[in-house]
């Protein structure tokens, strides 16, 4: 009998266990909230007593009797718990930094890069080295075309692969080239780990501007440097918007504006290779019909185009300017 009460003892504590301490937690997160509410409303309590005691009103003396009842009743510290981590759950979760940006990419291979040190015991140019200008964006966005040379540029960045200018922005920028498209969302010109990141060519484009469409992506940032200010064509009521490309070989590219427009994210316009002219002139036809600005959106398949992305202005869709070639020239 002895063996079968120690087994119905041990099953008994077995299973009641769970009970006794969630039992216990529930006593000890009591006494835990009975004691934040009576340091929370302690202070309240003893300011409206030294109001009623400053001006004896009877409004102070029930104010400070209402406090007073608060520190024996646990229940309300709880809920103004409750509603503080609620307020931040819901700020974390609908507040949104503008410069943050989640590109659509693709595969995202290992970068080659030069070091850093090696870039910089290379650079010939004082004057952008010791400027005390550290934006880099700001830097090369004052350079005029006679200030643009390739060979300077790689021994900063043996990445450079062209020079981007937008009409009426402040886009005016190197553009660099990696074997992905991950590297420099969060990498500076100069390799420096920056959320700015820099302005890049897709890594599946050809950097002699060949290809049927040429991407170039940039961070919409709030300063208005990298794509910031890429809205500003979205605001300008000019009907004839040139993009320069300026490429290592001394060739540049003159681009006619013919299609700009909001989208969700998506890879549809981002598209480098296509199935022949059938289905070139298909994508054409979309990207050029969803055109929201006064533009002549005219293009066909015996045009080269160029694509600019961002992010929009709440991160949650995309800001797409695609233009024609018009030119090619020597500088």
């Amino acid at each position: 009998m002895k063996i079968f009460r120690f087994i119905f003892t041990i099953i008994k504590y077995i299973l009641f266990l769970p009970i006794t301490i969630v039992r216990w937690f529930v006593r000890g997160f009591q006494a835990l909230s009975l004691f934040l509410s009576r340091g929370f409303y302690f202070y309240f309590k003893k300011f409206f007593e030294l109001l009623h005691k400053i001006i004896p009103i009877s409004f102070f003396e029930r104010t400070s009797q209402f406090f007073s009842a608060r520190q024996e009743q646990p229940s309300h510290i709880v809920m103004v718990i409750v509603w503080f981590l609620t307020g931040l759950y819901l700020f974390d979760t609908f507040y949104i930094a503008p410069q943050d940006v989640d590109f659509v990419f693709e595969d995202i291979p290992t970068v080659e890069k030069t070091p850093v040190a090696d870039a910089v015991s290379n650079s010939t140019d004082d004057n952008l080295l010791f400027n005390k200008e550290m934006n880099l964006y700001r830097i090369y966005g004052k350079y005029s075309m006679n200030d643009i040379h390739f060979e300077d540029l790689k021994t900063k960045n043996s990445s450079t692969v062209a020079w981007l200018m937008v009409e009426g922005t402040n886009i005016n920028y190197p553009i660099v080239q990696t074997d992905n498209n991950d590297y420099y969302l969060n990498h500076s010109y100069d390799y420096s780990y920056s959320l700015n990141g820099w302005t890049f060519m897709d890594y599946r484009n050809h950097a002699s501007m060949n290809d049927s469409n040429t991407v170039f992506y940039g961070h919409n940032l709030l300063n208005k440097t990298g794509f910031g200010s890429l809205d500003k064509i979205f605001q300008n009521n000019q009907s004839d918007i040139k993009i320069r490309v300026l490429t290592a070989e001394h060739k540049m590219f003159t681009y006619q504006v013919f299609s700009a427009y909001y989208i969700d994210p998506e890879v549809y316009y981002i598209q480098t290779n296509f199935y022949g002219l059938e289905d070139y002139q298909e994508f054409l036809n979309t990207i050029s019909g969803r055109n929201i600005i006064n533009v002549d959106n005219s293009v066909t398949t015996f045009d080269k185009i160029i694509t600019l992305s961002t992010c929009t202005d709440d991160n949650k869709g995309r800001k797409v300017v695609h233009a024609k070639l018009i030119s090619t020239d020597t500088f």
